[in-house]
Parts: structure tokens; sequence; C-alpha cells
């Protein structure tokens, strides 16, 4: 019989000629962390001709003896807790010196009473792969960083807006620690001045001295990088000896290499732009090679923006001197003309109307006689400054020559807000001017005259508002008359109106329609923007252009606001139940009213409550005008109701503010294209060209885009090219009763939308 001896030596020597021919390291230890066995692959690793060799010894003896007391703790708890590791990543040290990196496993030995008598344990080295992947990840991010400002460039207006993106721009999506453009200064100490910074500075800029001349602060990479106008790579702030004056600094912010680069026109060097990274070697050549492209793109960039900003700062002031008057600053006659076709075509299309007021000061040739030009032209300046506080920013103001003052009102829809200007700028000369030590009572008479109600041409209505002066200064001075008399009769419709208005919900006189919301792409029903009717009992349908207004100014929307969203909240959720539309959004306005005077979060959550409607079905629809007004407790109200589940929307986009800011601070979900871009976008290239920068803007911001009034099927072709997400108009159908609503969705055909 063979002996046991025999079996255990033949069984050794078959288990070492088996780990010689895996490919990988292999080892072994006792449970006192001792080397038991290796493959050959795993001695030479180690630095030893000969497996033998480590039997006996620890980590502690190899040429990896800093990682040491790590593996010790990994081999100890594998041991103690009985359970592998497998396949980690961890640093080792290798003959030469350089640090590699393993995939690592390691699993529990145990003897033939499954007693852990030490552990077995594998790697393979995955240097190369992890060499690989770090140069993957920094020409990503580069050229992830490249595409980004780019776009940034292209669409850039402003130089220092344009620099202060590009920093964030390659913390945020370059992943690196800081970034920073400096300019040279043309003083003695020839300093370099931070005109843009993002990521982590800590007053690294400030606590600095830095120089673009040729001595000890100058040799650093900014200075060099502005002085020759080369790149200059840091590799690794600890070891690299031109560093030494900012070393102390660059590690307590843990930047461990940097790269300037020189922004160089074909005229000269304009700056540097500047990046840090957390790491050593951080800057590939290829890496280098992709933010040079992005450095002279910079510099191309804001040498672009500087000759369009000479260009622009001459073509203002011949346009200045063209349209306005150099005495007061205010609008000339011929731009007044041209404001006025503004405002008459946003009339057309808004089916409003515009008011011009012929303002002549009472008296003003007794004080130029008396006090002389010079006061009468300081009373002038004032007079404008005064009343430019009286009028809103969409309306214009403009000097006619002499005391003469015009002013246009836009969008004007009722009496009340003819009246409510002129009521404010009374008030506001009742206070005297103080001019040259002298103390004036400055009065004056007004005539209005109406677009489109009086007339429709600029002369005319100039023409008319004049002849109205005239009238009034004829009564008394100090007064104001309409061309017509139509006027007044207006104003009494709308105190009637108004009172109606009180008893409108009670008497059950107010009702919902839903206009469907179409889903571009589908042609699915996907929601219902409710809109508010009136049935008066004598009067019949009455516009909502026409009670609206009154509502908002005497109050009534705050109540008839909440019926709305309550009304609407139960319709959804009865359609949800009964018909089958559970994923049917219901779309509510909302006035600025309401969010001023009314507790907003309060009356959605109610309704949400009592209807049983999720709130992630419930659409807000908000105006600009709310947006720009308290920007901090409509932020604070829209959080609100974010956190809620509701959707946000603003409506009418770009027909007022249109400010970017707003958009990036609060939390809205959708923006809604007004009716009169859409109208004439297929054949006005200017209204196709907003449409088409909205829809982008919203998807670029992450929002879906909705278009208004759509009638015609080349406007839903065209919008649907341009990519709009959904789509409401009369050429789905109009706004219905509820009833009917159900019914269109019913018979609604999706293929042939």
């Amino acid at each position: 019989m063979i002996s046991n001896v025999f079996l255990k030596t033949a069984y050794k020597s078959l288990i070492q000629e088996v780990v010689e021919g895996i490919p990988i390291r292999v080892f072994w230890k006792d449970r006192e962390c001792r080397y038991l066995g290796c493959n050959s692959l795993f001695a030479q690793d180690a630095g030893f001709s000969n497996s033998s060799d480590l039997i006996g010894k620890t980590d502690f003896d190899m040429i990896w003896h800093d990682l040491a007391e790590i593996y010790r703790a990994d081999d100890m708890l594998i041991m103690e807790s009985g359970q592998p590791k497998l396949n980690y990543e961890e640093p080792l040290t290798s003959t030469d010196g350089k640090r590699i990196y393993l995939r690592t496993s390691k699993v529990p030995l145990r003897d033939s009473n499954q007693e852990i008598i030490g552990i077995l344990g594998i790697y393979e080295d995955i240097t190369e792969r992890k060499k690989a992947e770090k140069l993957e990840r920094h020409l990503t991010r580069a050229l992830r960083l490249l595409s980004k400002c780019n776009t940034t460039l292209i669409h850039a207006d402003d130089e220092h807006t344009l620099l202060a993106d590009i920093c964030q721009l390659a913390v945020e999506f370059g992943g690196y620690r800081m970034a920073w453009v400096g300019y040279p200064e043309n003083n003695e100490l020839k300093s370099i001045r931070p005109v843009a910074q993002c990521g982590y500075e800590h007053g690294f800029l400030d606590s600095i001295r830095i120089s673009w001349d040729d001595n000890e602060w100058g040799r650093g990479p900014t200075g060099t990088a502005l002085r020759t106008g080369t790149t200059v790579v840091n590799s690794d702030t600890l070891r690299n000896p031109k560093l030494n004056p900012w070393r102390q600094a660059a590690t307590e912010r843990n930047y461990h290499s940097s790269i300037a680069l020189p922004l160089a026109t074909k005229a000269q060097i304009i700056g540097a732009l500047n990046i840090y990274s957390s790491e050593t070697d951080a800057f590939t050549t290829e890496e280098v090679s992709l933010l040079e492209e992005l450095a002279n793109d910079l510099a191309f960039g804001i040498e672009t923006l500087r000759t369009r900003a000479l260009h622009n700062v001459a073509e203002k002031k011949l346009e200045f001197l063209a349209h306005y008057d150099p005495l007061t600053s205010l609008p000339n006659r011929t731009l007044l003309r041209d404001r006025f076709e503004q405002a008459a075509a946003l009339a057309d299309r808004e089916q409003s109307g515009v008011a011009m007021f012929f303002l002549d000061l009472d008296n003003f040739t007794h004080i130029n006689d008396s006090l002389g030009h010079a006061c009468g032209d300081t009373l002038l300046v004032s007079v404008a400054n005064r009343l430019k506080k009286c009028i809103r920013k969409t309306d214009t103001l403009s000097r006619q020559g002499g005391d003469e003052f015009v002013i246009l009102l836009s969008n004007i829809n009722d009496v009340e807000s003819i009246e409510e200007i002129t009521q404010v700028i009374i008030s506001a000369f009742t206070e005297p001017f103080d001019i040259d030590g002298y103390t004036l009572n400055i009065t004056f008479s007004a005539g209005i005259s109406l677009y489109p109600h009086d007339e429709k041409s600029f002369d005319s209505l100039l023409k008319q508002a004049d002849t109205a002066l005239y009238h009034a200064k004829q009564s008394g001075r100090n007064i104001y008359r309409f061309f017509s008399g139509q006027m007044n009769n207006d104003a009494v419709e709308y105190i009637q109106l108004q009172g109606q208005l009180h008893d409108a919900i009670k008497n059950k006189e107010l009702q919902l329609h839903y206009q469907p919301q179409i889903e571009t792409n589908t042609g699915e029903i996907i929601g219902a923007e409710a809109l508010l009717r009136w049935y008066h009992p004598e009067q019949g349908m009455i516009p909502p252009g026409k009670f609206i207004p009154s509502a908002e100014r005497s109050g009534l929307i705050i109540p008839i606001g909440e019926w709305v969203l309550n009304e609407a909240c139960h319709q959804a959720q009865q359609w949800r139940n009964t018909h089958h539309l559970p994923s049917l959004v219901v779309a509510v306005n909302l006035s600025a009213l309401q969010f001023k005077r009314g507790n907003l979060v309060e009356t959605v959550t109610q309704a949400l409550e009592q209807s049983g409607l999720p709130a992630h079905h419930l659409e807000l629809e908000l105006t600009e005008s709310i947006l720009l007004h308290d920007v901090n407790d409509v932020r604070n109200t829209l959080l609100s109701l974010k956190k809620m589940g509701v959707r946000l929307s603003i409506d009418d986009f770009g027909t007022g503010y249109s400010s970017l800011s707003y958009l990036k601070q609060l939390a809205v979900d959708k923006l809604k294209i007004d009716q009169s871009f859409i109208c004439d976008m297929v054949d006005d290239a200017g209204d196709a060209a907003i449409v088409k920068a909205v829809i982008q803007l919203g998807h670029a911001l992450d929002l879906s885009v909705i278009a208004e009034g759509v009638e015609k099927d080349t406007q839903f072709a065209l919008l649907k090219e341009l990519g709009c997400d959904e789509i409401q108009g009369y050429l789905f159908s109009p706004s219905l009763p509820a009833k009917e609503f159900i019914q269109f969705c019913q018979t609604h055909d999706v293929k042939n939308t």
C-alpha cells in the first residue's frame, strides 16, 4: 500500500502545480498571518525568486510593509468572521516602489474539521485598467466640458457672465476642484486681477500674491502662461519647486495639480484660465489638448464680445440721439410712434386697447419767463422723473417739446385702469417741486384718446388727445377730458357689472368649461384647462376678458378663484372614478391677487383633500407677473405646493418679462406658449423663431412645453416638428362643458390626431 507520507507529498506537489498554472497571484497564510505558500507570480511581486522563500514571513517583512497593518486587519476580520471578502480593490507597493492596484479575493482556509486555520487569497494586477479608466474619465469630462462651454459661448452676450459661467462649468461638469480667470494688470507690480471664479476657493485668491513679471511671484503656472503665451501644467504641487510661494495655501485646499491656459487673441494675451484638481497628474496630454481648444474658443468669444460691445456703444449713441429727447432722456415723437405701433399690434392680438394721454403743464410759460429757461429745464426733468414713477413699465412716457408730454398706456381693457393711473398722476403732483431754491406748485391738464375706439392712426389719435387737452384747459385747467363721452357710459357699466358679480357664485351663474390638452406625439388627451364662464341671466354669456379684470380689481377674484379650484378638482376626480381617465391632469389659472391676499397653500390643500384628487393631477397656471413680485414669498409658496406634488406651469410665456432668473429659482414644470405667437408662426419667421426658442429653452431646463391657440393643421405640424410636447386649441376642440368634454374624450380618435 502507498504510505500516507507519500500521498501527502504527492498531494502537496499536485497543489503546487495547480497554483503555478493559474495566471493570477495565489497565496495562503496561517492564523498568525504568516505565509504558508504562494505561486511564482506572487513571489515575483514580492521580490523573491522562489515561492518557498516567503514561507514563515509576514506582510511586515515585504516591500509593501507600509500597507501591512491594513492587510493584517483584513486577514484577521476574515478569519474571525468566517466570511470571505471577494473582488475588492486595494493598493500595493511594487518592487520598484510604484503604487499598483489589485483586485483581490480572500476566503477562510479550513482543515478537515472545518476549523479555520488561515486564509487563502488571490489577486490580479488591474493597474493598467485603472489607468485606462482614469484616462477615459479625464477625456470624457474634458469633452463634456468643451461641449458645454461651446454652447455657453454661442449664447453669451456679456463678458463677465461668460467667464463666470465657464468657471462654473469647469467645476460642475469638469469635476475640477476650482477654476478662475485672471487678467494681467499693467501696474508696477504687474499683478493679476481675478475676474471670475468658481469652486472651493476659501480665500485662496485673496491670500496669495501672483504676478506676470519674471520674478519669484511670476514664475508659477499663471504668471508664466500670461508672460509666455504657453500652457503650463503643474503635475504635483508638493514636488514642483516653482510652486514654493503658493504651496501651503494650495495644499491646504487640496489643490494637488493645476493647469494655466493663456487666453490669446491675434493682438494680445488677455488673460489666463486656471484650473485646479484634487488629484496629482490630473492633466493628461489628451486632456490638455482639449482644454487648450476650450481656452482658444474662450479667447475668441471674449474678443467677439468686446468688438460687439464697441459697436453697440456707437449704435446706442446714434439710436439715442435719433429716438430720445436730449433734455429728459425720454422717448421723442419718433420713438413714441414706434411704441404706439407695437402697442396697437398687441391690442389687436389681445382684443384690448391703447390710451394716449396728452399732458401740458399749467402756466409753465410764466415760470420760464420769470425764473429763466435753466430753471424751467430743471423743472421739466423733475416732472419727467415724477411721471415715470406713475406709470407701468409696459407704458411709454414721451416728451414732445416745450412743456408737453405724452403717455401711452398699452393693453388697456377698461375705463377703470385708465382712471386709476390718472388719479396716481394727479396725486403725485400734489407735492410741490423744489427747484433751485424755489418751491413750485405744478398742475397739469390732460386730454385722452383711445385706440381703436376713437381712431386707429397715430397722428389722428395724437390730434384727438390734443383736442381733448384743449377742452380740459377750457374747463379750468388741472383736469382731464376724454375725447369722447362714451367712456362715461363704460364707467357706469363697469360699476353695475361689479355689483352683479357679487351674486354670480350664489346664483350659480358661473360655470367651468374644459379645453382638452393633447400630447403631440401620441395624440392622447392628457389634460384639460378649466376656463371660467359667466352666464348672466339677462345679458347672456359675458366674455371673461370683461368680468375677470373687474373681479381682480374688486378682490372678488379670491372667492371666485377658490370656487374654480374646488370645482375643477371635484370634476377631475369624478372623471377619474367614473370615466376611466386615470392620467388626466386638470389645469387651473391663478390670479396674482390670490398670491398676495389669499391663503393659496391652504386653499389648494383643502380642495385636494375634499375632492380626493391626487396632487400630481392638479396643475396651477401662473402668469409671469406673479413670479416677478415678492419673489421670496412666491418662491416659498411654490415650494410648498411642489412638496405637495402639485404641478406648476407658466402661462402666456414670452408676453411678459420672460426672465430666465425665475426659471432657475422657481420649480416650475411647464411653459405655455402664448397663442399670439402661434397665430402667425407658419407665415411669420419671427414668431416661428420665438416659438422654437421657447421650446428649446424649456427642454434645456427639463420643462415640458405646451402651445395654446392651435387652430390649423399647419400650425400643429410645425409645432410637432419643433418638438412641442403638448397642444391645445380649436384644431382639436374648443372649451366644453363637463358633459361634452367627456363625450369628446370618448369619441376622440388618437390615430387621426
